[in-house]
């Protein structure tokens, strides 16, 4: 979810004063952006000034009176949600004394409530979908030759991805299905984007088979990046929704390529998420957890272990998530104390 607008707050800004006995002096970096914002900017800098991890902040919280969970103030200083009820905006005092900052120093940047429900976030406040990419030349450019005007035209109602691995722990199949609504009429078209981060000459696979079929198809070969249409059977009325689905078939990768984690890079919230894994049942990994991040795919919260059952399946479940990234990763059972590379699928 995107944070608030920084010229959305109160004229008033705090003053920022020599700081007292017992808190941090501010740096001139963090006293500018208590001054500007955004919100999750300054408060994600304040704790970093404070060296003072989530779970002790939580701790002196707590001993205040005003407890606040591990997962919030993750939220807060990511900029997925921020606080508005009153009793977190209570905590929020409390949290400046914490990190030592003025008070109302943070508040004050704050600006009036987000609406809730399902206009939380107009597809105008989104990044264009080329954004999310800024870093990788090679995707931005693929993005650029092709169609994506679409993509804010459908709200995501939920999404489903059943992601297949093999004995070896390597990635071998994504089945993807999604229930999407348009906003406007005329849709008629979802933008994939496959980022495998591999060096394999031979692209991924996608096969389309549920009310879509392949349009233009754009490749990186020496990333294993991949940029697809999928075209709709017609294009829908405002307020019609359609259930579509579509496979992606990773070829093997190379013996030095194993992959062990999978992640969707959300630009815009969707209902319901489900990341569902199917591993060999005679090759269960080791380990397995789900993790949560920005859009810069920063981790902003711990990660959660999940537990595969006696058929080798486990999954991951996300509410009104987005903007972010959403994944899974695992460590199989010959791969103790190797390294992984990450794979990523978006759209």
């Amino acid at each position: 979810m995107i944070g608030p607008k920084t010229e959305a707050r109160p004229t008033a800004q705090p003053t920022v004063r020599t700081a007292q006995p017992g808190t941090n002096a501010l740096s001139a970096e963090l006293a500018e952006l208590l001054r500007t914002g955004p919100f999750e900017v300054a408060l994600r800098t304040a704790i970093r000034a404070s060296r003072l991890s989530l779970e002790r902040i939580q701790h002196r919280l707590r001993a205040r009176g005003t407890p606040v969970s591990i997962t919030a103030l993750s939220y807060w200083q990511s900029g997925r949600r921020r606080p508005e009820r009153p009793d977190s905006l209570l905590a929020l005092q409390q949290l400046e004394q914490v990190l030592g900052v003025p008070e109302n120093a943070l508040s004050a940047l704050l600006g009036p409530p987000r609406p809730r429900g399902r206009t939380r976030q107009a597809p105008a406040e989104a990044p264009p979908l080329s954004a999310l990419w800024s870093e990788n030349e090679s995707a931005a450019e693929l993005l650029t030759k092709i169609d994506t005007s679409h993509d804010s035209k459908l709200a995501r109602l939920s999404h489903h991805d059943v992601v297949h691995v093999d004995q070896r722990g390597e990635l071998r199949k994504i089945r993807t299905r999604k229930l999407v609504r348009a906003e406007t009429n005329g849709v008629d078209r979802w933008v994939i984007m496959f980022d495998g981060a591999s060096s394999g000459e031979t692209p991924p696979i996608i096969r389309p088979i549920r009310s879509c079929r392949l349009g233009q198809v754009l490749t990186d070969h020496a990333r294993d990046l991949v940029v697809a249409e999928l075209l709709f059977d017609r294009a829908l009325a405002r307020g019609e929704t359609l259930l579509l689905e579509y496979e992606i078939i990773d070829p093997p990768t190379g013996p030095n390529e194993v992959e062990h984690s999978f992640c969707r890079l959300f630009r815009l919230p969707v209902r319901q998420y489900v990341a569902e894994l199917q591993f060999d049942p005679a090759h269960p990994p080791i380990r397995c957890e789900s993790y949560v991040g920005d859009s810069t795919t920063q981790e902003v919260e711990p990660p959660k272990p999940l537990t595969v059952d006696r058929f080798g399946r486990t999954h991951a479940v996300a509410l009104d998530f987005g903007m972010g990234v959403f994944g899974v990763r695992w460590q199989p059972e010959d791969q103790l104390g190797c390294s992984s590379s990450s794979r990523t699928t978006t759209r």
